[in-house]
């Protein structure tokens, strides 16, 4: 069970808790431990961050960091780490991963000029207004019963579907 220390004051408290209940019922559907919640990210060490690199971690990120920093969910399902593990590679520019979603290459970002959360994956940047619709998108994709939402599996076919379509133009062109 993933008894894990919220603030009452964290702005992602529900958010949080609905995914730790959803971790704990993926476990026992599953039989094993598959998710990890890290240590809280200190203040400090975020400010550290953030004056080393002139940009700002946005403040709804830094209220899942109050709660974990390292962690993964339901295996693969979600990883995100804390300031030591940012990076930008393979990323436009201005984007400073700090997670990855599904394992299949999707990235969960911050731009580094306007704070930002923003989805990547393949080509397509999609701004959110905050990191709790990440943390709401994995509960959809983790869905009640432990199984994948009908909403990730439509998604998971489109994509294919996408990647199809491109191919067979790739090799009309040839």
């Amino acid at each position: 069970m993933y008894a894990k220390k919220i603030s009452k004051d964290n702005t992602l408290k529900k958010e949080i808790e609905n995914i730790l209940h959803l971790c704990d019922k993926y476990d026992e559907e599953n039989d094993g431990e598959y998710s990890f919640f890290g240590e809280p990210v200190k203040e400090e060490d975020m400010l550290k961050w953030e004056k080393e690199n002139g940009a700002q971690i946005p403040e709804s990120y830094k209220e899942w960091l109050r709660f974990s920093g390292q962690c993964r969910i339901a295996q693969n399902t979600a990883t995100f780490w804390g300031p030591d593990k940012f990076h930008s590679e393979c990323v436009p520019d201005d984007l400073i991963v700090i997670g990855e979603l599904i394992g299949d290459g999707e990235r969960v970002c911050f731009s580094r000029t306007t704070a930002d959360i923003v989805e990547l994956f393949e080509d397509q940047n999609t701004k959110k207004e905050t990191f709790g619709e990440i943390i709401k998108r994995i509960s959809s994709i983790l869905g009640d019963d432990g199984d994948l939402s009908d909403e990730r599996c439509d998604e998971i076919l489109a994509r294919i579907y996408e990647k199809r379509r491109k191919r067979v133009l790739e090799d009309s062109e040839e």
